[in-house]
C-alpha cells in the first residue's frame, strides 16, 4: 500500500522523535557513568517497566479485569530479551564512549533485515541489502579505530564495549522484529502493559541481586535522580510511540531511523560530555549514514502472506504463532 506524503513525513517526523530519545537516554547513562561513575542498568531500566506496567497496565484493565489472570509465554520471551538488551545498552557506555556505542547500534539493521525476511516474510531488492552490507564496513571501521586507538593497558577497553554494544544491537533486533509481529496481535495498552508488569518483575529480580551493593555505596543527589528520569523519560517515550511506526512502516524502517541518533549524539558527547572522537568515526559515519540515506530512497519492502503461500516451508515462520 503507497503512503501518501502526509504519512511519509508523519513517520519521518516520529522516526526522528524517537531518534532523540535515544540520544537523550545514551547521554543520560554516558554522563552517570562519566561524572557520578554511576552504573545501575537494571534498576533503570526497572523504573520504565514499572511506568509501563502502572501507566498502561491499569488503562488496559479498566475495561479487561481478567486480562491479567493469563499471560502468553511471548511476552515473559519477548520480555526477557528486552531487558537484556536494554541493560547491555547502558553497561556499554562504562567501556566506550558515546559516539561509538551509537553507531555500532546500527548493527541492528541488518539483524532486523535477516530476522524480517526470516520470520515475517519481509521481501528486499538488491539496493537495500547492498546498503546493509556497507553498514556493516562502516561498523568494521569503528571497532578497528578503536582497538589500534588503545595507547595503554589504563585505558578503558573500547573494544570490550564495542562488543557488548553489538550483542545489545543483536538482542535489539530480535526484540524489534517479535515486537512488530505482537504489536499486530495485540492492542498497544495490553502489549506495553503486559509487558511492563513482566519486564518489572524480571528486571527488578536482577536489579535486587547485582546492584544492591551499588545503591548503598551511590551519594544520591539530585542530578543523578535527574539523569535517571531524563533516561526513564526518554525509554518510555519510544516504547509508547513504536507501536504506530511498527503498525505502519515495520521494524526496518524504525533501525533505519535510530540511526540518525548518531548524527545528535555527535554533538552531545563533543560539546557536553567532553568526548574524544574515535579515529576513524567521520569516515565510518559518513558509510553508515549515506547507505542508509540509500535505503529509504528504494521502495517499501514487502511482505509475504502466509495465505498466498502453498509451500509450507515458505511461509514466514512466525504465521503460525
Amino acid at each position: 500500500m503507497k503512503k501518501t506524503s502526509i504519512q511519509s513525513i508523519h513517520l519521518l517526523c516520529l522516526g526522528q522523535l524517537l531518534s532523540l530519545c535515544i540520544t537523550g537516554s545514551s547521554t543520560a547513562s554516558s554522563a552517570l557513568w562519566k561524572h557520578h561513575s554511576v552504573n545501575i542498568p537494571y534498576t533503570q531500566n526497572t523504573c520504565v517497566y514499572i511506568l509501563l506496567a502502572v501507566l498502561y497496565g491499569s488503562t488496559y484493565l479498566i475495561s479487561h479485569p481478567n486480562a491479567y489472570s493469563y499471560i502468553h509465554w511471548r511476552f515473559i520471551g519477548f520480555s526477557f530479551i528486552d531487558v537484556q538488551a536494554n541493560v547491555l545498552a547502558v553497561l556499554a557506555f562504562k567501556n566506550t564512549s558515546v559516539l561509538s556505542a551509537l553507531i555500532l547500534a546500527s548493527w541492528s539493521v541488518p539483524c532486523v533485515l535477516l530476522l524480517s525476511i526470516l520470520f515475517l516474510g519481509a521481501r528486499y531488492n538488491r539496493v537495500q541489502l547492498m546498503c546493509s552490507f556497507m553498514c556493516l564496513m562502516g561498523l568494521g571501521m569503528l571497532i578497528y579505530g578503536d582497538i589500534v586507538s588503545q595507547e595503554n593497558t589504563t585505558d578503558n577497553h573500547s573494544w570490550i564495549g564495542d562488543m557488548i554494544c553489538l550483542v545489545s544491537a543483536t538482542l535489539y533486533a530480535i526484540s524489534n522484529v517479535t515486537e512488530e509481529h505482537l504489536i499486530k496481535q495485540y492492542t498497544s495498552s495490553e502489549f506495553l502493559g503486559k509487558i511492563g508488569l513482566v519486564g518489572a518483575i524480571i528486571c527488578g529480580i536482577q536489579a535486587y541481586y547485582f546492584e544492591y551493593d551499588e545503591w548503598m555505596s551511590i551519594q544520591w543527589s539530585w542530578s543523578i535522580l535527574a539523569l535517571i528520569m531524563v533516561y526513564v523519560t526518554s525509554i518510555f517515550i519510544i516504547y509508547s510511540l513504536v507501536p504506530i511506526i511498527y503498525r505502519q512502516a515495520g521494524a526496518t524502517f524504525l533501525s533505519m531511523s535510530m540511526i540518525t541518533s548518531n548524527f545528535y549524539s555527535l554533538f552531545v558527547g563533543i560539546f557536553i560530555l567532553d568526548a574524544k572522537m574515535p579515529p576513524l568515526y567521520p569516515l565510518a559515519y559518513a558509510l553508515v549514514i549515506i547507505n542508509i540515506i540509500l535505503f529509504t530512497m528504494t521502495s517499501t519492502p514487502s511482505t509475504i502472506s502466509p495465505d498466498d503461500v502453498d509451500d509450507e516451508c515458505s511461509k514466514p515462520l512466525l504465521s503460525s504463532c
